[in-house]
């Protein structure tokens, strides 16, 4: 028990934070993800994406270069970057994985 008439910061009481242990079976998808991150085909699946993204800001939708012959509107613009975006939520939900997973295994 701790005295009334400590410090601030002396005592340990209400400061400590909760720990969590989480279950193996918890983080089964994410472990199967982080496996699956460090194999060969998910480096070919991150170099397509890497390189779909590249050819997104630089070409259309619709395949036109951006250039100064070719003036887009907003729609194209949009579409682009929507589908770069998918691109990159796909690559960082498997970064996110193989870090939670590194996460847990420091903390257990």
């Amino acid at each position: 028990m701790n005295p009334d008439n400590v410090l601030m910061g002396d005592s340990n009481m209400g400061i400590d934070l909760p720990q969590v242990v989480p279950d193996d079976k918890e983080l089964l998808p994410e472990k199967q993800m982080a496996n699956y991150a460090k194999t060969e085909g998910f480096a070919q699946v991150k170099k397509h994406c890497e390189e779909r993204i590249d050819f997104y800001q630089k070409h259309l939708p619709n395949g036109l270069e951006i250039g100064l012959d070719y003036i887009p509107n907003t729609e194209d613009w949009r579409v682009a970057n929507r589908i770069i975006g998918e691109f990159k939520l796909l690559m960082n939900m498997y970064d996110n994985a193989v870090e939670v997973v590194e996460n847990a295994a420091v903390s257990a």
